[in-house]
């Protein structure tokens, strides 16, 4: 009977312990959290990060997991209020004020697939819009721009600001790596 009783309380706290895992990356935010959330939201709708632009849920979404890995202590304790996020550029000059870990970012950049968003593919939209690109082109530029060098681009952008690729040597010479790999497939100037 006593084993009975213990397996029933344990498969009845499952759900919960799951629940409550990883809060962090989770879609409830605080009270205190709200007013970033919704500063975030705007902010990713009217600005996008970087060559990603977001529709409202996806932004919605993103927002409330940053919120919690942010978490509003830190940022009020770095200085951004949620109204600074609310302006374009709100995110390159505030966000990277707080101190991040390497956990941290890697979650920041796995919200965005956590919310229905292929950063691949937005990155690639963004660098095509306005061109006509053939279904070859594409594929090229999906392969010569890895998963890895997307989420590396987008960790900076997140926490260095937008202009950090092209500020940084490394990353802008891997970008221009995948990029000519693709001869013809969008024009990179003279």
């Amino acid at each position: 009977m006593v084993q009975k009783l213990i397996i029933v309380m344990i498969t009845a706290m499952v759900p919960f312990a799951v629940a409550c895992s990883d809060k962090a990356t989770s879609g409830t935010v605080s009270v205190e959290g709200k007013p970033y959330v919704r500063a975030f939201t705007t902010n990713l709708v009217d600005h996008g990060i970087g060559e990603v632009e977001l529709n409202r849920t996806q932004a919605a979404c993103v927002a409330a997991k940053w919120v919690n890995i942010f978490q509003p202590a830190r940022l009020d304790a770095a200085g951004v209020t949620a109204s600074q996020l609310r302006r374009a550029g709100g995110l390159d000059n505030k966000v990277a004020r707080v101190a991040l870990s390497d956990t941290e970012i890697t979650k920041l950049v796995e919200a965005f697939g956590d919310c229905a968003v292929d950063l691949r593919e937005a990155y690639i939209n963004s660098i095509t819009v306005g061109a006509t690109v053939s279904e070859t082109d594409r594929a090229c530029l999906s392969d010569a721009f890895s998963s890895q060098l997307i989420d590396d681009m987008m960790a900076l952008q997140i926490t260095k600001g937008t202009k950090a690729v092209d500020d940084d040597p490394k990353m802008a010479a891997e970008v221009f790596a995948a990029l000519s790999s693709c001869p013809g497939a969008i024009d990179l100037g003279s």
